[in-house]
């Protein structure tokens, strides 16, 4: 008898210290966060948050997962806008599919040199155009989609105004 109840006292303490990681946990939730801030020349909004790349579930079908995920996305529609008593322009629709208008309301020089710049830096569109009062149309639609650079520039290569360009 003695040495039955040494043996189930030996497989009880084997027991028990084999279960002793198993733990139970309870149901929580961890939400994520974030916020938005704007300007009248482009926005900036962030999310703080939980994706779960690796969870355990215990016997009573709780599951506890970890991981992180933290995002940004910055929109900025207008880098650099020209001096208003040189030249006045509208760039327009933005996002765009095909076609960008370039529209001039007013201008003091002679002409206006477009440039359209990929993410990387290459330059994908150049035009020289007469400064007067008009509207430029540029055919984006082979360009693939992502964020392009709009630059104007004077005839001495000094850049006038900046824009992002978003084509879906």
């Amino acid at each position: 008898m003695a040495k039955s109840i040494s043996i189930f006292a030996a497989l009880f303490l084997f027991y028990g210290i084999g279960n002793a990681q198993n733990q139970s946990i309870s149901p929580q939730s961890i939400n994520s966060a974030g916020t938005k801030m704007s300007q009248t020349n482009g926005s900036l909004t962030f999310t703080v948050g939980e994706l779960v790349v690796l969870s355990q579930t215990d016997n009573d079908g709780n599951t506890l997962g970890g991981g992180f995920s933290a995002g940004a996305t910055l929109t900025t529609l207008n880098v650099s806008t020209p001096n208003k008593n040189v030249l006045i322009v509208n760039v327009f629709p933005n996002p765009t599919a095909e076609l960008v208008n370039v529209q001039i309301n007013h201008s003091t020089i002679d002409q206006v040199f477009i440039s359209i710049s990929d993410i990387q830096g290459k330059e994908v569109y150049n035009g020289k155009y007469a400064g007067i009062s008009n509207t430029i149309g540029i055919n984006t639609a082979s360009y693939p989609t992502g964020n392009y650079t709009l630059s104007l520039k004077d005839k001495n290569n000094q850049v006038l105004g900046t824009y992002k360009i978003i084509k879906r």
